[in-house]
């Protein structure tokens, strides 16, 4: 992985082009876990970059 492959970032949360899929990984102390994946398309990023934006909002106690 090579911060190219960083998408989008959102407190602990970040969208990862893992080549095959947009990721949506959450921070976990010294690694990130995945929460979603989405096609590799445009459609693909718009959906990984909103859903990383709820959960960052929706950590935070924002309305979601």
């Amino acid at each position: 992985m090579r911060e190219k492959d960083i998408k989008h970032e959102n407190g602990n949360y970040w969208v990862l082009d893992t080549g095959k899929s947009y990721a949506v990984m959450k921070i976990a102390g010294t690694h990130s876990v995945s929460d979603s994946e989405y096609k590799r398309d445009s459609d693909g990023l718009s959906i990984a970059i909103y859903r990383c934006n709820y959960l960052a909002k929706k950590e935070l106690g924002g309305a979601a």
